[in-house]
C-alpha cells in the first residue's frame, strides 16, 4: 500500500484501523481503547519515519502477555523461555525423496516431453 502511494500513516491506518473494519471487527480490533482486544508491537524504529521499521519489533504483547521478540521468551507477567517444540528436535524422514531419483536432463532431444 504504501509503496502505491500511500503515506507511512495512511498504510498504518489500513493494516490497523480499516482492516479490523473491512472484516467486521472494528467494534472490537484496530485500535487501542478500553473495552477492545488488543495485541501489541513495539517498535524498535518508528514506521511513521520509514514503513520499513514495521519489522523492526523488540516486543510482543498478546494475550496479556509480554514476549520478547528475538527470543519469544515470556517477560511478563511471568519470566519463562520460549519451550521447545516436538517438531525441532526429530530427524525428517526423507521417505525416499531425493535419494536415487533420477531427473531427466532436458537437453535429451529425443524425448517427446519438453
Amino acid at each position: 500500500m504504501q509503496s502505491g502511494g500511500l503515506s507511512e500513516h495512511d498504510a498504518l491506518r489500513v493494516a490497523t484501523i480499516y482492516g479490523a473494519e473491512a472484516i467486521g471487527f472494528g467494534n472490537d480490533l484496530g485500535t487501542l481503547e478500553a473495552g477492545k482486544l488488543a495485541d501489541i508491537l513495539v517498535f524498535d524504529e518508528s514506521p511513521l519515519e520509514n514503513i520499513r521499521n514495521s519489522t523492526a519489533i523488540s516486543h510482543i504483547m498478546k494475550n496479556g502477555r509480554l514476549y520478547d521478540a528475538h527470543t519469544l521468551d515470556e517477560i511478563y507477567p511471568r519470566q519463562r523461555p520460549l519451550p521447545s517444540f516436538y517438531w525441532q528436535s526429530q530427524i525428517p524422514e526423507t521417505g525416499g525423496v531425493g535419494i536415487g531419483l533420477r531427473i531427466p536432463s532436458r537437453t535429451n532431444r529425443g524425448s517427446s516431453r519438453p
